[in-house]
């Protein structure tokens, strides 16, 4: 039954991308319900929102995507997190995170702490704390999280949301857009295509929706769509649980045992391709679902350690290690970095300082340098 359901997937996503027969046999169906799900969608938004669209008391830059799954948001949202704390911001990140159902407390804004483990708060916001430190509130009602780290942090200047473009609580003053080699796909919106909503943007019904600034930002090497590219690439060291690093050379020189490759997101191919791009002989390639549970690990693990032992060597995302060094300490994981472009920064910055002095009267000298650039 999975290999059934993986494969339908499969299908299913290449249609999406490149439109195929299976897409042109159920179009006269799938395309009306697509318009049909998305205005009502809307007008549920408008109707009934869970709460009404306004302002924090600090602006909100909401890094999202309309191509549904993953395409590089979180690495993104790392980035400038980084970037901002150079400039000398307050900033937090706030996130959906994982909800398991039943468990009514995960609904509520929560901190990410270090004593958090990932299927209590999600493998994204985890990982987001780790890399940055910088306080990470999850919760699946995203402007009830931003209060909330409002509340625990009030010198906070400025929010990140990590996805949130199609959330009609948030009214963020700046966001991004980010798309991967996938650009568009067929151009359709679910369940015809691979759209959460259409390509340009409709502006929330909400006018305090329309962000004042906004960008857009191609994470693949293809870029399709009009905007500002960011460039992706493996560190050159890895480290295990206990924090010991080792270079890519001097893993490619390590021939003790097996080098086992595994990676748990929306496209474990590309992981999978850089790696062997930095020149390693990777034995076998494990790809495990974008946010897959720790049990899917645990089994994993299981497998490989009856299989090849201690001499087992493995290779996995930052995001993948925030769930496996509990199980499996030895693991060795490769962080992605990401430049960004120094004209889009430029830009941002300009955008955040102009937004703290008119609308909220922050004074930061580091903001005043950018706004007499």
């Amino acid at each position: 039954m999975t290999n059934f359901s993986q494969l339908l997937t499969q299908s299913l996503e290449r249609s999406w991308l490149k439109g195929s027969r299976l897409t042109w046999l159920f179009a006269p169906v799938l395309w009306p319900i697509s318009k049909l799900i998305w205005y009502a969608l809307r007008l549920r938004a408008f109707m009934h929102p869970e709460s009404p669209s306004r302002p924090l008391g600090v602006p909100l830059l909401v890094v999202g995507n309309v191509f549904v799954g993953g395409v590089g948001k979180t690495p993104l949202v790392i980035a400038l997190t980084l970037h901002f704390k150079t400039q000398g911001l307050q900033v937090a990140v706030i996130s959906r995170g994982y909800s398991p159902k039943g468990k009514q407390s995960a609904r509520e804004p929560r901190l990410v702490t270090p004593l958090s483990k990932a299927n209590e708060v999600g493998d994204e916001p985890l990982l987001i704390f780790e890399r940055t430190g910088v306080p990470v509130c999850v919760g699946t009602h995203r402007f009830k999280a931003a209060q909330h780290v409002l509340k625990m942090h009030p010198q906070l200047q400025l929010i990140i949301s990590d996805d949130g473009l199609q959330n009609d609580s948030l009214s963020p003053e700046m966001t991004v857009c980010v798309f991967d080699d996938r650009g568009t796909g067929n151009g359709w919106t679910l369940p015809a295509g691979p759209l959460r909503e259409p390509w340009p943007r409709i502006q929330g019904l909400h006018p305090s929706q329309r962000a004042p600034f906004q960008w857009v930002m191609n994470t693949g090497e293809q870029p399709k769509i009009d905007g500002f590219c960011a460039t992706r690439r493996l560190a050159k060291t890895l480290v295990d649980a206990q924090g010991q690093r080792l270079t890519l050379k001097e893993l490619g020189a390590d021939s003790t045992g097996p080098l086992i490759a595994l990676a748990g997101v929306a496209q474990p191919d590309l992981f999978f391709k850089m790696l062997k791009d930095e020149g390693l002989a990777i034995d076998e390639c494990l790809g495990l679902p974008d946010h897959a549970p720790l049990e899917s690990y645990e089994a994993l693990v299981r497998r490989l350690m009856a299989t090849h032992g201690p001499e087992l060597r493995l290779v996995c995302t930052q995001k993948d290690a925030v769930k496996l060094w509990t199980l499996c300490p030895q693991a060795l994981a490769i962080e992605l970095e990401v430049n960004l472009p120094i004209a889009f920064l430029q830009e941002l910055d300009r955008a955040v300082a102009q937004t703290l002095s008119e609308r909220f009267g922050f004074s930061n000298p580091t903001n005043k340098a950018i706004i007499e650039q």
